[in-house]
């Protein structure tokens, strides 16, 4: 590999890496005929393409050869398609395992060599069902995100439950509970929320919940089952609760596209603050007594928790401004909110992935290790698809908007004239304002000016 100029990534399946020998691809046009008398040849209608199909021919050796290859053979008889990492052109969705087989040679110690058959599959549609694009792609990503909300907080619940006294990721567990105990003070203080609707005992009795439950059930493949009560859905929960709040405070209730725009602004702004809690928690007065021997490494978890439960509360909050109100927000104030959340979803990955290298540094041989390499895989991956379906939504709304185009105004008036010289209706004036921000004086408007508006 070390002789190839593009830098090849590690092969896949649903999580579980294989080595490749020998890679075939395909693909091709779906092509309906119409032949006719007399004429020579046929006449042939592009019907799309079929779908590429990969063929890849993969190979396990060495010690415990067949536990890997078992688990690969687990991956590829799962129902559904799933993420198919090409070495050369990266990650490839919805590839559906078609067929393979693997074979041991008596020549080759603790070697088997397994060829698979990919195709590449569509999303499955409803037949003779009206499918209203905005509406499906909403749905798929509310579904998104309540995926990684449960994943992320059986994540953190994974790391907060320590069987021990001690952690190898994060040492005492005694001072991760006082950095944990002591953001969620801070949290609260943010918000302004009372002692007596979130007190530190109830977080208290959630990490007790936490150990029990995660020393009562075992781990699933999809990784840790979120209960109600554990210590991370309870945090989660506030940071949502807060963050709604500054959503809403100081915005009036008009549903004008800026006003949207500010009100998600707000909710990152005040996300960052949430962020920026642990730190200030680990650099305040060390003469408190539950905070005498914080650390570094004690904050680093609890920190992972607000970052996520901001990360979630933001994308819920977003989705439903943006269902309420994308109807009337502009291009490119749409295409602004899906940068924006899409950016901070990059940066919770790599901060995810970063941890995973640092714990790989300090314990590569504990347990714990290989339980947060786990779960951080499982929870990119849902922040992945989170990303996809956020930009297919935004997509989606701005597509059932009609057609954006330049006009000259037709008159020396306001904007409510041109209005009904466009669309003879003065109601949409607002729309237009907010379509021209060039325009300083709306009542004022020369004859020619160029205006953005709508074809319909």
């Amino acid at each position: 590999m070390s002789a190839w100029h593009t830098v090849l990534q590690e092969a896949s399946f649903k999580g579980v890496p294989f080595d490749i020998e020998r890679i075939e691809e395909r693909n091709g046009k779906a092509l309906a005929e119409h032949a006719r008398p007399f004429v020579s040849g046929t006449d042939l209608e592009d019907m799309g393409n079929n779908g590429r199909e990969v063929q890849i021919s993969a190979v396990f050796w060495g010690k415990q050869y067949s536990s890997r290859l078992l688990k690969l053979l687990s991956a590829l008889e799962e129902s559904g398609p799933g993420v198919l990492v090409h070495p050369v052109w990266g990650r490839m969705q919805n590839m559906m395992p078609a067929a393979w087989s693997y074979r041991h040679e008596a020549d080759n110690v603790d070697y088997a060599a397994i060829d698979m058959t990919f195709r590449e599959a569509s999303e499955a549609q409803p037949l003779l069902v009206f499918e209203n694009s905005f509406l499906m792609s909403l749905e798929r990503l509310i579904g998104k995100i309540d995926a990684y909300r449960s994943f992320g907080e059986g994540f953190i619940d994974s790391v907060l439950a320590v069987k021990s006294e001690v952690s190898a990721l994060f040492g005492s567990v005694w001072g991760i509970h006082a950095a944990l105990a002591g953001s969620f003070a801070a949290v609260r203080q943010l918000f302004g929320f009372s002692e007596a609707a979130w007190p530190v005992s109830g977080l208290q009795a959630a990490v007790f919940q936490t150990a029990q439950v995660q020393a009562q059930q075992a781990q699933t493949a999809d990784g840790y089952e979120a209960q109600p009560q554990t210590a991370a859905a309870l945090v989660f929960e506030m940071v949502e609760a807060g963050l709604r709040r500054a959503a809403d405070a100081g915005v009036s209730e008009s549903s004008g596209g800026q006003s949207v725009r500010r009100r998600i602004d707000a909710v990152c702004l005040k996300a960052d603050e949430v962020c920026a809690l642990p730190l200030d928690v680990l650099a305040q007065d060390r003469a408190a007594q539950t905070l005498k021997k914080l650390l570094p490494r004690h904050i680093e978890p609890v920190a992972l928790l607000l970052e996520s439960a901001a990360l979630a509360a933001l994308l819920t909050i977003s989705t439903e401004l943006l269902e309420a109100h994308g109807d009337t927000m502009g291009a490119p104030d749409l295409m602004q909110v899906d940068r924006t959340l899409r950016r901070r979803i990059q940066a919770h990955i790599d901060r995810l992935r970063a941890m995973r290298a640092t714990a790989a540094e300090r314990a590569p041989e504990a347990a714990e290790t290989a339980l947060l390499a786990q779960s951080t895989h499982h929870t990119t991956e849902a922040l992945r698809d989170t990303a996809g379906r956020l930009n297919l939504f935004i997509r989606a709304a701005i597509n059932q908007k009609p057609p954006l185009i330049v006009r000259p105004a037709p008159l020396d008036g306001t904007v409510h004239q041109a209005s009904f010289a466009f669309y003879a209706d003065i109601t949409r004036a607002d729309e237009l304002i907010r379509l021209n921000p060039h325009i300083r004086h709306p009542a004022f408007i020369r004859r020619g000016t160029l205006m953005n508006c709508y074809a319909k």
